[in-house]
């Protein structure tokens, strides 16, 4: 588990370098990002940015994802949690450029140990730059 410490109410910032990613990359060159980069998803279906995200206990909590999406229209993707699809193509809509960020929030069920939530893009454009998860 990365070495987080459990807690009863799962709660933490996963940032953008901490998360597996398949078909993308830790990029540096938008500025606004919280720590070392965002990931920035290949514009193909399938790509996707996994966090793995303790819970001592199984609960409920909020998830925030920041993200950046510079474009004109919104950027779906596929969420789920232990491999189970919560959300399917929710979207993520446009904000100011590359370099505003905005957050969007779900509600998301947790089993005790480790969960893996999964971002994954849906069209052939990607998803948008990837900042990190918040549990809460």
């Amino acid at each position: 588990m990365r070495g987080y410490q459990l807690v009863a109410a799962p709660s933490g910032v996963f940032r953008a370098d901490e998360a597996q990613v398949s078909r993308g990359t830790l990029d540096t060159d938008h500025t606004g990002h919280s720590r070392t980069g965002f990931v920035n998803l290949e514009n193909t279906p399938g790509s996707y940015a996994e966090w793995t995200v303790p819970a001592a206990a199984a609960s409920t909590a909020s998830l925030d994802l920041r993200y950046a999406n510079g474009t004109a229209t919104a950027r779906p993707m596929d969420i789920s949690v232990n491999g189970t699809r919560i959300a399917a193509g929710r979207a993520f809509p446009p904000t100011a450029n590359w370099d505003t960020w905005a957050t969007a929030t779900l509600p998301v069920s947790l089993k005790a140990g480790a969960n893996t939530v999964r971002f994954t893009s849906t069209t052939a454009d990607g998803g948008p730059n990837l900042d990190r998860i918040t549990v809460r």
